[in-house]
């Protein structure tokens, strides 16, 4: 938990988003709009695809995807003139689990750099992103399993609110989808067996991993009005909670929850949230017990959806990546839908901004939307994004 108010504190603007995934390929600001990528993906599809044994997922060359090298090019383009390598600058950017292929690759003997080279770890994208842009500022990597997103760019409001950094690179990658990882999940009964996410829907069986990253470019707004930089948004609202019921559920009333979305809301001045993008990992408990906790706070006033569908389950990139999706859609004035929610659950009996035969999405006016993240654990994250003037 933290700190809810500070007095004459800066506010923190976003400068700059830029998301890459298997399936929503790129949505950085001067590339094609959200609203035709979704609407082309509106039928119930898998983000990918299973063996004949119905067990296995094979990944369209994730890996090479997202490699060092396109990384390194897509941050400098996000980053561009902005930094003038100071220790006003910094990175707070983590993956959940680090690069795990590398990982079983250093056990099997495969990878001949061998333990000296940390690459792999947790914290491994953020010092490469620190080497390659100079930068001397703080560089951090808070860990918080598929919270971890949403709690990098909690963490990088509340230091540029708290006045240690002007400008801070904040976002999560992912690149973990290996069998050892795909195990683990499977163990854990978390896996869609039909290969199709359907968040909220009776027939929702699990998740379908991904990879990919989202980065934001926090900033307090005056040192990014001073050097001329365009201004998408503005971190309003964060909390950082935990449940810790169990290792993969919540508590069933979805207090812990609601608590956490009362003190963003506290924190951002109490604002009216015009959309949820909700976490809506099509798991049969989890699904139900978020619509209880959003139920409990705005009752059933509020638009909500679950863009995974799309996407897949990004894991501790999955915050970011929402979070630049929240931008989008303010700066589109359009909510994404839900897409495979076709049979609702009766538990789930929120706004889902389900697909019809009229409608992919829906045009709302947006000022102010909230996202969500959970992590195994018990970890929570949520977000509170404003619309620029």
């Amino acid at each position: 938990m933290m700190s809810n108010q500070i007095s004459n504190a800066p506010r923190v603007a976003v400068t700059d988003y830029q998301l890459l995934t298997d399936v929503c390929i790129d949505a950085h600001l001067e590339l094609p709009q959200l609203q035709p990528l979704v609407q082309s993906a509106s039928q119930c599809s898998p983000t990918a695809r299973f063996d004949e044994s119905g067990e296995a997922f094979f990944f369209n060359n994730s890996v090479q995807l997202i490699g060092p090298t396109l990384h390194k090019l897509q941050i400098k383009r996000l980053i561009g003139d902005s930094l003038d390598h100071t220790d006003r600058a910094g990175v707070v950017f983590a993956s959940s689990r680090g690069q795990m292929s590398h990982l079983e690759d250093i056990v099997t003997g495969a990878w001949k750099a061998g333990m000296t080279d940390m690459s792999w770890a947790c914290d491994g994208q953020a010092r490469a992103i620190a080497k390659h842009t100079q930068i001397s500022g703080l560089v951090l990597s808070p860990v918080a399993a598929c919270a971890t997103g949403a709690h990098c760019i909690a963490l990088g409001a509340q230091f540029i609110r708290w006045g240690h950094a002007d400008l801070l690179l904040c976002g999560a990658i992912e690149s973990s989808i290996t069998p050892f990882i795909l195990a683990g999940y499977k163990q854990l009964g978390a896996l869609s067996k039909s290969g199709i996410m359907r968040p909220f829907d009776t027939r929702r069986d699990g998740f379908v991993p991904s990879e990919g990253i989202g980065a934001l470019m926090l900033e307090n707004e005056e040192h990014a009005r001073k050097r001329g930089a365009k201004i998408y948004g503005y971190v309003t609202g964060y909390d950082m909670g935990a449940d810790a019921t169990s290792l993969t559920g919540m508590n069933p009333s979805g207090a812990s929850i609601a608590r956490a979305m009362e003190r963003a809301l506290k924190r951002a001045g109490n604002p009216q949230i015009d959309y949820i993008n909700a976490h809506g990992t099509a798991t049969p408990l989890n699904d139900a017990i978020e619509s209880r906790a959003i139920k409990s706070v705005f009752g059933n006033s509020v638009p909500v959806s679950s863009t995974k569908p799309l996407t897949g389950h990004l894991l501790g990139a999955a915050g970011a990546v929402e979070a630049v999706i929240c931008l989008q859609a303010l700066r589109e004035q359009w909510t994404p839908p839900t897409l495979n929610l076709e049979e609702p659950d009766e538990e789930c009996d929120l706004d889902y901004i389900p697909v019809t035969n009229d409608s992919c999405g829906r045009d709302l006016p947006l000022k102010t939307v909230m996202s969500l993240n959970y992590g195994f654990g018990g970890h929570i994250g949520v977000l509170i994004f404003e619309k620029a003037a």
